[in-house]
């Protein structure tokens, strides 16, 4: 017979875990979407020029391209940013400088080549952007043969409707058999595609953003499907290919 040597612990120094329920944070919906591209290397310092991110840079010079506005250190520090989803392939990490500016950093997945995409909110002047931040990542960038289409910005149509602003319960999405080569219809009410997509059938990509399925042209927006996949010959609805 033995006796275990457990020590006395009293009852007043015994360490209590409590545990709490968090609200879910609540994303609001943007009053903006800016569309943005940027080239970047799979080499390198992660903390290089190369590899940086700055969402409130891209919005605040979007704003000073296209609405004349003189951006300087003070509105640059207004601008309010938030990672929403991160990269698939690669990492952001994210930084606070002396002054209290946020700056990103993007470090790929080692030898990744290809595209690869984070979102953004940024908040200014009561309003609420979404930043989609398109990242195309080269073995070396060449600077003067850029890739990146220029940013764009949309205004997003919010319904009075719902108590996020969006009435969804509304939306519809049907399948029929239109006609001619028509793939799909909208209406007030919904979304009508195409039984079969005109022939084609449809090509649901499980991996939307490592474009496995595709191989590059001349034009740096337009790929094909490679033969021999599950794409080859349908219709996916991005590139229509």
């Amino acid at each position: 017979m033995f006796i275990m040597d457990v020590p006395y612990i009293p009852a007043q120094q015994t360490p209590i875990v409590l545990a709490q329920a968090t609200a879910p944070v609540v994303t609001p919906q943007p009053d903006y979407i800016l569309n943005a591209c940027k080239e970047t290397e799979s080499t390198g310092d992660p903390r290089s020029a190369m590899r940086g991110i700055d969402p409130a840079g891209m919005f605040a010079a979007y704003l000073e391209n296209h609405s004349q506005r003189l951006v300087d250190m003070e509105m640059l520090a207004s601008i309010k940013t938030t990672l929403l989803q991160g990269t698939q392939h690669g990492k952001i990490f994210a930084e606070v400088d002396n002054t209290g500016l946020t700056s990103y950093h993007y470090d790929p997945t080692p030898d990744y080549i290809g595209n690869d995409r984070a979102i953004f909110q940024a908040e200014f002047e009561g309003k609420v952007y979404k930043i989609v931040l398109e990242l195309r990542v080269f073995l070396m960038v060449n600077e003067y043969e850029p890739t990146c289409p220029e940013p764009t910005l949309i205004k997003v149509k919010k319904p009075s409707t719902g108590s996020s602003g969006y009435d969804l319960n509304s939306i519809t999405v049907t399948f029929a058999d239109l006609d001619g080569g028509a793939i799909g219809l909208t209406n007030a009410n919904g979304i009508t595609l195409d039984t079969n997509a005109a022939g084609h059938n449809w090509f649901i990509d499980p991996t939307p953003w490592d474009n496995s399925e595709y191989l590059p042209t001349s034009n740096p927006y337009e790929w094909v499907a490679k033969e021999g996949t599950a794409a080859y010959g349908k219709m996916d609805m991005l590139s229509k290919k």
